[in-house]
């Protein structure tokens, strides 16, 4: 589903966000990348993709939510995540940023298994969703939980983003956003790759 209800104050939340931690298109590129570096098969970008360190220091794994008192739940077990709401807050994003001279103009393809059981019905004026964020350098319109389903009730489904980064630019921010209402969202295997660069 294209990401066209976002409100202004959202746009404006994720670009403070940006600017002190540390999509709006689903679509797939086409463009090639100006990059000199070559994919080379393409390692696995994402650092620990089994979750197994969320709850240490130094994790790569990082919360962040709307304001307040702590509003979500993250846990994982034997490789899978549960992002669940615990509170009032209206959203929280669960993340690795990635840094890497590769991604400069290169596709990226971010992929992560889903289910879900989250409710529409929310008191906050943001738009109900919970599922997958990637994020390009520091541009507002992330993918944020756009894929379909991102409300109700799912069995596992594989879900995929692809987007090319602008030459010059070789950030992401990848993991989940959960802006639903009760419920939660569970992911498994997630990956970020490169699929077009040029040597």
């Amino acid at each position: 589903m294209i990401f066209s209800t976002l409100s202004r104050c959202v746009v404006s939340t994720v670009c403070i966000w940006t600017l002190t931690s540390c999509a709006v298109s689903s679509g797939v590129s086409e463009s090639s990348s100006q990059n000199d570096v070559a994919c080379g098969g393409s390692p696995e970008l994402i650092t620990d993709p089994q979750f197994a360190t969320i709850m240490e220091v130094g994790s790569q794994w990082r919360y962040r939510q709307h304001a307040g008192a702590q509003s979500f739940s993250v846990e994982a077990e034997d490789g899978v995540l549960t992002f669940k709401r615990v509170g009032p807050e209206p959203w929280a994003i669960f993340r690795q940023s990635i840094t890497d001279e590769r991604l400069d103009g290169a596709t990226i393809r971010f992929t992560v298994d889903l289910q879900g059981n989250v409710s529409p019905d929310v008191t906050h004026g943001f738009g109900a969703k919970a599922g997958l964020f990637l994020q390009i350098g520091r541009r507002p319109d992330a993918f944020m939980g756009d894929q379909d389903p991102g409300t109700g009730q799912w069995d596992w489904q594989s879900y995929s983003v692809t987007e090319t980064l602008p030459v010059g630019v070789n950030s992401v921010n990848v993991g989940f956003i959960h802006q639903a209402g009760e419920g939660a969202i569970e992911a498994r295997n997630p990956s970020l790759v490169l699929v077009d660069c040029v040597d």
